[in-house]
């Protein structure tokens, strides 16, 4: 095992992603081996194949004793399962309990540290300071890769860490203005004392029971319509919720998301609003709602809206 792969065993993280293999193997021997095998791949990614249902990564190497040619020093610690054994090559283990990541420029395209480094400290304890050789006007990540990091990054415990050291560094601007757009939205601090549009949806995917792609993307963009709404009277956002679901579409469309989870997405993000109304709506209304087999993930968006902005969950419990 090699890359997050070793690192989720050393730190005893047990949950779901693709398997980081490093291997010794030249890739036309994985690929006699492997029917589907997809070469070359994602930097980082020498060949990839799926094995029930696991996203396998290959890292091909001419000698495992030899260094991992990783962006981060922690990337090159190595696992055997056979000698269920750790495998330090290169004196890692300091940078395994440091705070901060060391960084190793290796030739990639300017993105790879910086996005990186954003999966780390998602995935893990680390910190991570600048923008490791990335800027605006620079070159952006395939769409591949992008929609990749961003399941990636929803799948960890703190995204908010992660999509936060991306927005600093100006990455988001640059390759999702979608969300960008929503840091220079204001919100009333009478309702929202976590902050504007932007710092309110990173707080929300703090409260997730869950790591579910579709509930976390949904999260994500739940109100990217803000930026676009017009008040009415006392409803600063009226309409947000419709025009988050085409905001949605666009932003999950572009980075080429399967149509089936764009679908999930837009309904979830379309309805948001409508548990905290239920009592007061008709019949007619909810119930197209509330027979859909998403309704309980759109009760849990609503329970992770509410407990993000320090509001009693009152109304999540009376849905």
């Amino acid at each position: 095992l090699c890359s997050y792969s070793s690192l989720d065993r050393y730190f005893r993280v047990r949950d779901p992603g693709p398997l980081y293999l490093a291997t010794d193997s030249e890739i036309w021997a994985l690929a006699r081996a492997f029917d589907d095998l997809e070469y070359p791949g994602l930097p980082l990614e020498d060949a990839v194949t799926r094995q029930a249902g696991t996203r396998v990564v290959f890292r091909c190497v001419e000698s495992l004793s030899a260094p991992l040619a990783m962006p981060f020093t922690v990337m090159r610690l190595l696992y055997d399962p056979a000698l269920d054994s750790f495998l330090d090559r290169t004196g890692v283990y300091p940078d395994l309990r440091a705070a901060d990541l060391s960084w190793v420029p290796d030739g990639q395209p300017a993105w790879v540290g910086l996005c990186e480094a954003a999966r780390l400290v998602s995935r893990y304890h680390y910190e991570a300071r600048g923008s490791y050789g990335w800027s605006p006007g620079r070159e952006l990540p395939p769409v591949a890769y992008q929609r990749d990091l961003l399941a990636s990054l929803l799948a960890c415990r703190r995204p908010d860490k992660g999509l936060a050291l991306l927005e600093e560094a100006g990455f988001v601007a640059e390759a999702w203005p979608e969300l960008a757009e929503m840091g220079a939205i204001p919100h009333a601090k009478d309702y929202h004392p976590e902050g504007n549009v932007w710092e309110h949806t990173l707080a929300t995917l703090k409260y997730r029971k869950r790591m579910d792609l579709v509930l976390s993307l949904a999260l994500l963009l739940h109100d990217a319509g803000k930026p676009a709404a017009v008040g009415s009277g006392e409803r600063r956002f009226d309409g947000h919720s419709e025009l988050g679901a085409r905001v949605a579409a666009r932003f999950l469309g572009r980075l080429e998301f399967s149509a089936s989870l764009v679908s999930d997405v837009t309904f979830l993000v379309r309805y948001h609003m409508m548990p905290a109304a239920l009592r007061q709506l008709p019949p007619f209304r909810t119930e197209p709602v509330m027979s859909s087999p998403l309704f309980p993930q759109l009760l849990e968006l609503y329970r992770a809206d509410l407990a993000s902005s320090f509001v009693d969950e009152e109304g999540y419990y009376a849905a």
